[in-house]
């Protein structure tokens, strides 16, 4: 019987826990869970690699409890709101869009699609936990820009973390159908995604600095999640929902919608 490689079962695995999640939404048609799931789909993928692999180094078991701790995070928030909150109106559109034939539609469009992005924008863990971990040998520079990417992984998962906190408290005092404009909301319209871009390529510097010129590739996982929240399913497709509330065109027309300036905003901030 053929062994699979490390790098084929941690695919295997994807496709069987999107396929498990895509099979308990059958009989609803209601695919949100896939948005829980995806945070805690690169949990999946670290957890995978780490039991698997045959040895192991301080750069692996960081990285596992880097994309731990923001896999749940992310997870556990993303339930609490949809579990209130219902199907999500982007894929309603979707369903609407699809008809009857949505059960199939969804499995490609949605579950499959998303387990191909997982493994895409994993790219780093894939190389910071390969089935044989070479011991790092740290020098004062790869220790200061590991550091450096420690630190933005901190950085983003904070920007992430406040940002919902401040969603969840604008959300308890207004209710649904109010546009948040205040707060980091003033910043960028889209904190939680940049604090996620921010960290991603936090995750992906680490393993460059790692796994040295080799690893580049690593970076494409991050460089397409960020094209992917800046124009495609977070900035973009979020916003179609906010467009008819009171202050939207104001708010785009004075808030960056993903990377802002900090600068600027220290200076608000010190104005305010």
């Amino acid at each position: 019987m053929m062994e699979l490689s490390l790098n084929a079962t941690t695919i295997l695995i994807v496709f069987i826990y999107v396929t498990i999640a895509w099979l308990k939404t059958v009989s609803s048609g209601n695919v949100t869970v896939m948005d829980v799931l995806w945070g805690m789909g690169f949990v999946f993928i670290a957890w995978t690699r780490f039991l698997l692999s045959e040895s192991y180094n301080i750069a692996s078991v960081a990285c596992l409890a880097c994309v731990t701790i923001w896999g749940l995070r992310l997870g556990y928030v993303l339930h609490k709101r949809t579990k209130k909150r219902g199907e999500d109106p982007r894929y309603v559109r979707m369903r609407q869009t699809a008809g009857k034939n949505w059960w199939w539609i969804s499995f490609l469009q949605v579950f499959i699609l998303q387990g191909i992005l997982l493994l895409v924008v994993a790219l780093p863990i894939f190389y910071l936990m390969p089935l044989n971990s070479e011991p790092v040998e740290w020098s004062s520079t790869s220790i200061a820009f590991a550091s450096l990417c420690l630190f933005g992984f901190i950085v983003g998962l904070l920007l992430e973390h406040k940002a919902d906190m401040e969603l969840k408290k604008f959300r308890a005092k207004h209710g649904p159908g109010h546009l948040k404009t205040d707060g980091m909301f003033s910043v960028t319209r889209h904190p939680n995604h940049l604090g996620e871009a921010i960290l991603w390529w936090s995750i992906g510097g680490f393993a460059v600095v790692v796994g040295g010129w080799n690893a580049i590739p690593a970076l494409i996982g991050p460089l397409i999640l960020t094209l992917l929240l800046r124009y495609v399913s977070g900035v973009q497709m979020s916003e179609v929902d906010l467009q008819e509330r009171e202050g939207f065109a104001e708010w785009v027309s004075t808030t960056p919608p993903l990377f802002a300036n900090p600068i600027r905003a220290l200076l608000q901030k010190n104005a305010d």
